[in-house]
């Protein structure tokens, strides 16, 4: 994989404000801070050429010497820091850190800095670091740290969220942001964390400079480096691999035979071959509100999804506390069946989000009451009964409108009741949810799985050992999904086929699919090559089912960025690859005539199709369902 590194620095996108509801990181409170003294705030100028005059620094002058180290915890320290002497014709310090029992949470481990002025929301802020891997254990030979702008608890709101990488050189990056709130001095602080990953690895930082230009110049006249991902390249190995997968499982022969009313075959006889659906599933989530109005919006929203998919959710609407109609007026049950009858009257395969959301702050304010703040163990079991009312509930009103529910959601953080009542109560969950729904297949979700570099290894290591606890347990489990919500610089694609593969070997009997994709970046043009390429690597293994994304239009998306139309309907070029994935490379029509046996054959992708054939100018239609496991050989008796 290493020869893709090549294509790693070519570009990188800008990086704009990223609120906390656009990244569900938490980072816990900094309890072994050893904290070196800081100089003194001292306004200047950069004379870096690159970067735009009138930036005032709001870190120390010296960062490289002057910085906190926050160790982390993984049985002992996860790493350590140091001021080293460095020989660059740019600076001659650096700080090296030494990762000896990385964590996989990218905070737990940082070197941080507080912003020492006052920052004001809107404030266009340029940060400039250069990062060398010097030694690395990871399978790819690249050294990796995660940059982040932050506010402080509880909210953790990100205004930057990028992962530094290097294969040796140094890499420089320029990453501006801009402030979303108002803080005081030493209120917000510059991380770099270097918990991530699973293998020990020795990495540098130099020239750090954090530069402000408050309201003087816009986020666009900054300098920005261009992000990319590993595997974009057109001469990539992986393209081929996974072709060839493609054609082994995703495709299959068939025979037409046509004969006439006496059985006897008709040769010559004119097939056309018509793809109409495929049998995998490309799909997205849609809000309700959309699928039950008739305005002009909603009606190019309904007509967009069935053009652009052939599968689909609602959104929001089944969570429990919008079940409830605790969510405003776009939420209440009427309307959600009414959306889920949509669906179903347009033949979308529907998927349910999600049964239990198992923490305090996702279920609904009525069971509150029952769950102390912060004391799981004081929790009151009545919360269990009515979980279980409200599995029945939920179920019951939308018996026969969905063929797959998400029963449990984000178990890595959302584990309040499971702290409380322990383990068992998952398999509760699933037994209930199969005996309530015994047609449809029952998922895990969580995040963080696929996303986030494939690095998060405590979270992917905990969500492996939850499926395995269920699976041992024979609990009516049928599916894994991972979420897909990717930034500005997304998972390599070599990475992403690896981490579906640790868990279908693990899992050979659960289905995989993708539940929540979307990728967040202004970059629009890597935006579209990663939407083909995460296409393309997903639908090349055998265990995934599908891919579902996460909203398409901007004017009803939670991360209006990653939007595949924008307000006014325009296509972005993510959408355009979207389509000529799914309907160009993923497609094939035919045609032909029977041969003297009455026969026409070929090998198309699996899925519905139109057979029209034509007997001496006399057309009849007939479907054709090519599936895995399912007929090949379909006998058309003409008259």
């Amino acid at each position: 994989m290493s020869s893709s590194f090549k294509y790693y620095f070519f570009a990188f996108s800008k990086i704009l404000c990223i609120t906390a509801s656009l990244f569900i990181f938490a980072c816990s409170t900094v309890d072994d801070l050893t904290v070196k003294s800081q100089s003194d705030y001292v306004p200047e100028l950069h004379n870096n050429t690159d970067i735009p005059k009138g930036g005032m620094s709001i870190i120390t002058h010296s960062p490289e010497m002057n910085f906190n180290l926050q160790r982390g915890e993984n049985n002992g320290p996860v790493g350590n820091a140091r001021s080293v002497n460095v020989s660059h014709p740019l600076f001659d310090k650096a700080i090296e850190i030494n990762v000896n029992q990385p964590n996989g949470l990218f905070w737990n481990g940082q070197i941080n800095f507080p912003i020492n002025q006052p920052v004001a929301k809107g404030d266009k802020v340029l940060l400039h670091v250069y990062f060398k891997m010097i030694e690395s254990a990871d399978e790819t030979g690249s050294g990796f740290i995660n940059v982040f702008v932050e506010s402080p608890a509880p909210d953790h709101t990100k205004y930057l969220m990028y992962q530094l990488v290097s294969t040796g050189e140094w890499q420089e990056y320029y990453l501006p942001m801009t402030i979303g709130e108002n803080f005081k001095r030493n209120e917000i602080f510059l991380k770099f964390g270097f918990g991530n990953g699973s293998k020990s690895q020795t990495i540098q930082l130099a020239n750090i400079t954090l530069l402000n230009y408050a309201n003087r110049i816009a986020l666009k006249d900054l300098p920005a480096t261009q992000a990319t991902y590993l595997g974009r390249g057109a001469d990539e190995a992986w393209r081929e691999e996974a072709a060839d997968r493609i054609e082994k499982h995703r495709k299959g022969d068939f025979s037409i035979f046509v004969e006439d009313d006496n059985a006897d075959p008709l040769s010559n006889a004119t097939i056309q071959v018509k793809m109409l659906k495929h049998a995998y599933h490309f799909g997205t989530v849609a809000a309700s509100r959309h699928l039950v109005s008739n305005k002009a919006d909603s009606l190019i929203y309904k007509k967009k999804l069935l053009e652009n998919f052939n599968q689909s959710g609602l959104e929001n609407s089944l969570k429990w506390g919008a079940w409830l109609g605790e969510w405003g007026d776009n939420y209440n049950q009427n309307d959600t069946i009414e959306a889920l009858n949509w669906l179903q009257d347009n033949d979308l395969y529907t998927r349910g989000h999600v049964m239990v959301w198992p923490s305090k702050r996702n279920m609904p304010k009525y069971v509150q009451h029952w769950l102390p703040e912060n004391l799981p163990q004081q929790a009151d079991r009545e919360v269990l009964n009515q979980v279980s009312q409200h599995i029945f509930d939920i179920s019951t009103k939308t018996q026969g409108l969905i063929n797959e529910w998400d029963v449990l959601n984000e178990p890595f953080d959302n584990h309040y009741l499971m702290d409380a009542f322990g383990n068992q109560i998952l398999l509760d969950w699933f037994n209930q949810a199969k005996n309530e729904n015994p047609n449809a297949q029952l998922y895990i979700n969580d995040y963080s799985i696929i996303s986030g570099g494939g690095t998060n290894t405590s979270h992917q290591e905990h969500y492996f050992k939850t499926i395995d606890y269920l699976v041992s347990n024979n609990a009516p489990i049928h599916g894994i999904g991972f979420q897909g919500h990717f930034s500005t610089t997304p998972t390599p694609i070599s990475k992403v086929f690896d981490i579906i593969n640790r868990y279908h070997q693990a899992f050979p009997m659960l289905a995989i699919r993708t539940t929540e994709f979307d990728i967040d970046t202004i970059d629009e043009q890597l935006q579209a090559d990663y939407t083909r390429d995460f296409l393309t690597i997903f639908f090349s293994h055998p265990a995934t089912v599908g891919i579902q994304k996460w909203g398409f239009w901007e004017g009803a998306h939670w991360r209006p960025n990653a939007a595949m139309y924008r307000q006014d309907w325009a296509a972005k070029p993510n959408q355009k690859a979207w389509s000529e994935t799914v309907y160009q490379t993923f497609w094939n029509d035919f045609s032909g005539l029977t041969d003297n046996e009455g026969e026409f054959e070929e090998r198309g992708f699996y899925g519905d199709y139109a057979v029209i054939v034509d007997v001496d100018g006399s057309e009849q239609s007939f479907l054709m369902r090519l599936r895995h496991n399912g007929p090949t050989t379909f006998t058309i008796s003409v008259k």
